[in-house]
Formats: structure tokens, C-alpha cells, sequence
């Protein structure tokens, strides 16, 4: 999560700056935080909590200036801190060796559309109507009736020049679709609000087969702040008619032969090449599931929906050809492809076995994974730095791997015309490349009109480590770090990690971390159990019951970095946002003397009484907080709980934006105010917030993270004077 600090924040600090002080560096003066008595006995566990009143809608008001109080001490000391320019001079140089190449490139029939910065414009969604057709500008910023929106997400139509967009905010604000054609470049007069956030990427959308209309999803307004992403429906708009009468076809309680429990969450989808739509359940404490129906019969609350039996969804891995769904599952331990009939729902069929390597099943990103052509499947195969597709011949089923000749990760898989596949291939420490795959002739070249790539091999160097658990496991990391620099000689060392519901971390190049790699860290990504990378075990062994050993993992590999002296611990930071914010907050307190600070972005602190969307969200991953058994696992999972006593603690940045969609900013300053006061050592605890960000916040918050950073790992030229 990366942002700024808002216009309202520096109001704020004429007020509060009497009454907030740097003693000297390390010692702070704090805003006051009032206690209030507040016990409670769940399963036999005493939870005793003095900042809970933080979390009571009553007392929201104190809570929001308490909240202001402590941003305003965050950014009073990270704006003391010397190196503002020179940071703010590495991301810029960053950026600009990727000035001229594309991203977000996804191929619509023959058409090319992607986004490109444009000299002395700024970025544009552009289109080439074929390979060799000439560049033409189609979208820039978006300002309607004089409001400012960011796109969160994007849907094309199959065969119409239209486009869907999904809008925010300050953060996620104000959450909408708009409709743009492509042709005329103007918006239609559809606007749809307010629209729901299936997860960080935005709101699940989709066209109809025939272009004729968008299906979405959309929760009842409501407001209590746990039930707004709750009893989630899927609704169906006919291009240019009032979204105030569209139909709802899917959700809980629509359909008396399908019951859904209210945080269960509805996705929809549709396909190039088949009349099926797709509803696929996100269950939080169960196995995912999906619905399907030819689109012909879509009718309001009687549409006549058929449960694929058998089948457990992953997650986005899937597309379809006609009647079939073609879709990576679980049942082998890499997992598998199974063809399924959407006309019968029959048991699904298995099609393609386990490989060497996992199969790539997906959940961030724009990557599906496997991709259906009119007479060709492609499925995406992972090994960590070094991934393949495979391509099957629906009718022979004969199988082979495209001629992929260099080790790198690869994203954003589309299809181009019938057969043909477009996706991204990078690394680490170079660019990405769009490639165009002929599947005629087996040839594979780069897109002509998207040749440039980055490359900073001769300034850096990436590699994977093996890193031994305490129960013997092999945790992988990828390292990224200057070519000069010596691994094994007590480097700074920022650990990241996610390790949550199977998500898979690829390692493609980030300009946000120039700026730590060229003052001389390592940035380490640890891909620790409770994610993809290695298989469905991997995942298994990452999650309820066996959540701790993600956090196990990243303590771990933190005592091996010190023990064969990559780092030491006063230059050692954790980092991890939304879900990832576990691990650090955990690690910490499982090991304190083993890290100089940890960023702590976007999370959430306190899962047992927490009751906003994501907490039944993750009860699949930290356990059931409506049993004895899930309710101390969340417990002893809940960084808020396990603070330490009489301890000197590593310093703590935690960030977060006040538009956050899904997690609210309570628990944070809870969370802020109890590690203040048990901090017994000189190390800050501070709290930054964000009043114009959501979940993924933006651009500004990058440099106070960097300078907090480098402050805590000892950088002589990024300290308090």
C-alpha cells in the first residue's frame, strides 16, 4: 500500500503541532490515548482490551481525531528525516527507464489495447486495431462532471467496441461503473452505483455473451459498516437503460433453490467463445463453488442456475469454449485440469494431470491462468522464477510447451484472434515484454509495437534461496540487490511476505524498490507456506490449522539471514500488507530481537472482534471464530493480543487509508496505541494514515515507507538530526 498525506492532515498539524514534540531521536511524546475497562470471556480466554471504546460507533468521533493526532506526529517525524530528495530521485529514474514501454496490454479479437506514458500528457489507454495498425489515443484521465476518478477495474465487451470501468474515489471512495465506447472515445450515460468490492481488485464484471448488456455485483445499501460487502447479488444491465430497474439473477435469498450464507461472495463471468455465464461462490469457511447457465435463459430471480457438481474453485484459473469449462482444481497435489460440461453440470472430467511443476491457479491480478481458444487450451505452469504454458489440442489432446527459451515470470494471458496468445514475460531485474504466440506455425516473438525492455542486469542481480523451518520444510525467497554488493556482509534486509488463501507471488520487476536496493538493502520476497507457489500442500500447510507456520516461516528465514550474516537484526525490517500484515505483526512478537522495525500496511491487528467483511473472509485461512478451536486459533494469530511484556520492541510503522474498503481504521489505531504503550525500548511506534486512500493507497506513502526504512536500519544519511 503506498499514499499521500491529504490536504486535511496538513490542516490538522496547525492545530496539533503544540501539543506534539520529538524529545530527541527515539524519544517521543505520543498523543494521548484515554483508557476504558473492557473484558470479556470467549471459550475460556479472558480478553482484556482498554482501547476497545476506539472501536465503538459511538465514540467514532474521538476515534477520528485520536487517529489525526498520531498522523500528524508520523509525518512531522518522517518529514524531519534528511533524504527526501534523493529517494524522490531514484523512483523518478526508475520510472523514467520505463517511460516509453506499455503495460496492462490485453487483446480483444485483433485489437491491441494497452496503457502508455505519454510525453508532456501523462498515461493513456491506447489501441491498435491490429498488430500493424498505427497507435491511436482512446482514454486519459477521467474527469466527469468535474470529478476526478481512478479506474480500479477494467471489463472490454467481446465483440463491441465498449468498455466497462470501474471507479473510484480518494482510495475506494464512491465505488461505480461507467460505460465508455471505444469508437466515439465518450462515456454513455449508464452510470451504476454504488457497486460492490468482490476483493482488492475491485468489483466482479462482466459482459454478455451478445455485448448487449454487463453483469455485476452489488451488495444492498446498508449502513452498518460490517454488512456492506455482505449478501452480495449479481445483477444484470442492458446498455442504456436505467440501472435503478436491472435485474437481479444470483445472490442470497433470490433463488429459493439456492442458499448462500450472507458473507459468501458472488463473482460472474462470461467467455469469448461460449453463450455460459459463471457464478463462482468465494465461501469463507468451505470450498469454493461455482453456478452456471446458458445466457439465453437468464431470467431475473427464475433463471434456471446449475451447480457444477464436483467441481472446487480456485479462484480465476478457468475459461470456457462452448459448453465446456475448462478449470484447474484440486485432487492432485499440483494440482489438475478438469473439463467440465456447463450444459449438464455433470461431474467434472479429468483432462489434464498433474505436471512437474503447479499448475498456476490465481487469485490477484489479471491472470487467469488458463486461457480457452476456438481449437487450443493454454495453461499456465509455475516453478518460482521460471514459469511455461501448456498448450493442448482439444481434439488430439496432444500436449506441448510453448518455445519459451529464457527463465522468467509470466502474466497477463489473453487471447488473440481464434488461436493465437498474447502475454507478459519479465523478471526480477528486467521489464516486462509483451509476446505474441502464432499457434499456426509454433512460433513465438515479442508484440513489434512493444520491443523496449528494461534491463538491469548490469546493475542488479536476482536469485532463489532454499531456507531451512524449524520443522524442515524449504522455504523459498527471491532476493533482488545491487551486482556489487556482497550478500553475506550484515546487509539491511527487507523481508516481504504474503502466505494467504493460496495466492501465488511472482517476482517481476518493481521500481518502487530502487530506492532501498540502491542504498544498499536486500529486498527478500519469502514465498511461505499458505501460498501457491508450491501446490495445494504448500497451501494447506499455511492455513487453518496450520497458520502459524506462515509466521513460523518468516522468523525463519529472518534467523537465517542473521545467522549466516546477510543482515543483523538492527538492520533486519518485516513488511506486509492487508492479510500479509499477520506475519508481521506476529513475527515480531514470536521474535523481537530479530528485527529492527516492521511495516505493517493496510492490516488488520485483531481478528476475534473484528466484524467488517474481512473477517469471515479469512476464517477459512486463521479458523472459525464460532468455534473453540477456530476462535483460539485467531486468537493466537491476532498480533494484538500477543504484544509482548516488559520488552523492547522493534520500531512499527503502520499505514493505512481511511477509504479502505474492507478494513476499517479502528482496529489500527487500537493496535497503534497498545504497542506504544508496551514499547519499553527507543524504537518509534507510529502511525500513518492516509485520508484520500483505500486498501492499496498511493504514490506518497511509498516515500515515508522508504525513509522509515532506511531511519530504522541505520542509514547515516536518513537519520533525525
Amino acid at each position: 500500500m503506498v499514499g499521500s498525506p491529504s490536504l486535511v492532515t496538513r490542516m490538522v498539524f496547525l492545530v496539533l503541532a503544540a501539543c506534539i514534540s520529538i524529545a530527541s531521536p527515539g524519544q517521543f511524546k505520543y498523543p494521548f490515548a484515554r483508557t476504558e475497562p473492557f473484558d470479556t470471556v470467549i471459550y475460556g480466554k479472558k480478553i482484556h482490551d482498554e482501547y476497545f471504546w476506539m472501536s465503538r460507533p459511538e465514540n467514532h468521533k474521538e476515534m477520528l481525531e485520536f487517529s489525526k493526532q498520531q498522523g500528524m506526529l508520523t509525518q512531522t517525524v518522517l518529514d524531519s528525516i534528511p533524504g527526501t530528495e534523493s529517494i524522490s530521485n531514484d523512483l523518478n529514474e526508475a520510472f523514467d527507464n520505463l517511460r516509453d514501454e506499455l503495460w496492462n496490454l490485453h487483446a480483444v479479437g485483433q485489437a491491441y489495447y494497452y496503457q502508455r506514458e505519454i510525453p508532456m500528457e501523462g498515461a493513456w489507454l491506447c489501441r491498435r486495431k491490429t498488430m500493424d495498425a498505427p497507435e491511436e489515443k482512446i482514454l486519459s484521465a477521467i474527469v466527469i462532471n468535474g470529478q476526478k476518478y481512478a479506474i480500479r477495474k477494467r471489463a472490454y465487451a467481446h465483440q463491441k467496441p465498449l468498455l466497462a470501468l470501474m471507479l473510484t474515489q480518494n482510495g475506494d471512495a464512491n465505488p461505480q461503473i461507467r460505460i465508455f465506447d471505444l469508437d466515439r472515445k465518450a462515456f454513455l450515460p449508464d452510470s451504476i452505483a454504488p457497486v460492490m468490492f468482490n476483493d482488492s481488485r475491485g468489483v466482479s464484471m462482466t459482459w454478455l455473451p451478445d455485448d448487449r448488456g454487463l453483469l455485476y455485483t452489488q451488495a444492498p445499501p446498508t449502513e452498518i459498516s460490517s454488512e456492506i460487502y455482505y449478501n452480495g447479488k449479481i445483477k444484470l444491465h442492458i446498455t442504456g437503460t436505467d440501472p435503478e430497474q436491472d435485474e437481479v439473477l444470483f445472490g442470497t435469498g433470490v433463488n429459493p433453490d439456492i442458499t448462500l450464507k450472507d458473507y459468501e461472495t458472488p463473482y460472474v463471468y462470461s467467455f469469448t467463445n461460449s453463450p455460459y455465464i459463471i457464478a463462482r461462490i468465494r465461501s469463507a469457511d468451505a470450498d469454493n463453488y461455482a453456478f452456471a447457465v446458458h445466457f439465453s435463459k437468464l431470467n431475473g430471480k427464475h433463471t434456471p442456475w446449475k451447480k457444477l457438481k464436483g467441481y472446487i474453485n480456485l479462484g480465476d484459473g478457468f475459461d470456457a469454449n462452448d459448453k465446456y469449462l475448462y478449470a484447474a482444481t484440486k485432487g492432485r497435489p499440483q494440482y489438475q485440469v478438469v473439463r467440465i460440461n456447463m450444459e449438464t453440470a455433470a461431474t467434472p472430467e479429468p483432462l489434464i494431470d498433474q505436471q512437474e511443476d503447479v499448475i498456476a491457479v490465481t487469485d490477484a491480478g489479471n491472470n487467469t491462468g488458463i486461457i480457452a481458444g476456438k481449437d487450443v487450451l493454454y495453461v499456465l505452469i509455475r516453478r518460482i522464477g521460471d514459469m511455461q504454458i501448456l498448450k493442448m489440442d482439444y481434439l488430439t489432446k496432444q500436449m506441448s510447451y510453448l518455445p519459451i527459451r529464457h527463465k522468467s515470470i509470466l502474466a497477463d494471458l489473453s487471447l488473440s484472434g481464434e488461436n493465437d496468445l498474447v502475454f507478459a514475460s519479465g523478471t526480477a531485474i528486467s521489464s516486462i515484454q509483451y509476446m505474441h504466440y502464432q499457434n499456426k506455425n509454433d512460433q513465438l516473438a515479442a508484440l513489434p509495437f512493444a520491443a523496449k525492455v528494461y534491463d538491469a542486469a548490469d546493475e542488479l542481480s536476482t536469485k532463489a534461496i532454499y531456507v531451512p523451518s524449524r520443522d524442515g520444510k524449504k522455504i523459498p525467497v527471491s532476493l533482488v540487490f545491487q551486482r556489487s554488493l556482497n550478500l553475506q556482509n550484515n546487509n539491511p534486509v527487507l523481508i516481504e511476505a504474503y502466505g494467504n488463501s493460496g495466492m501465488s507471488t511472482d517476482m517481476a520487476y518493481d521500481p518502487t524498490r530502487i530506492p532501498w536496493i540502491k542504498h544498499g538493502g536486500i529486498y527478500a520476497y519469502a514465498h511461505v507456506r499458505g501460498g501457491g507457489e508450491l501446490g495445494e500442500s504448500w497451501m494447506q500447510d499455511g492455513q487453518f490449522p496450520n497458520k502459524m507456520n506462515s509466521i513460523n516461516d518468516v522468523v525463519d528465514v529472518a534467523a537465517y539471514f542473521v545467522e549466516n550474516h546477510y543482515t543483523t537484526p538492527s538492520k533486519q525490517l518485516v513488511m506486509g500488507g492487508s492479510a500479509g500484515s499477520f506475519l508481521v505483526g506476529m513475527s515480531i512478537n514470536q521474535r523481537p530481537d530479530l528485527f529492527a522495525g516492521g511495516l505493517f500496511l493496510s492490516g488488520l491487528p485483531d481478528i476475534v472482534t473484528y466484524r467488517d467483511a474481512a473477517f469471515a473472509r479469512e476464517s477459512k485461512t486463521v479458523g472459525t471464530i464460532g468455534t473453540k478451536e477456530g476462535f483460539l486459533s485467531s486468537y493466537s494469530l491476532s498480533a494484538y493480543y500477543q504484544i509482548p511484556e516488559n520488552k523492547k520492541l522493534p520500531a512499527m510503522l503502520i499505514v493505512h487509508g481511511a477509504t479502505d474498503y474492507i478494513l476499517s481504521l479502528h482496529p489500527a489505531l487500537r493496535y497503534t496505541a497498545r504497542l506504544q504503550k508496551a514499547q519499553k525500548g527507543d524504537r518509534p511506534i507510529l502511525l500513518l494514515v492516509d485520508w484520500e486512500s483505500g486498501h492499496h493507497g498511493n504514490e506518497n506513502e511509498l516515500l515515508y515507507i522508504i525513509k522509515f526504512a532506511l531511519w530504522q536500519t541505520g542509514h547515516p544519511d536518513f537519520q533525525l538530526k
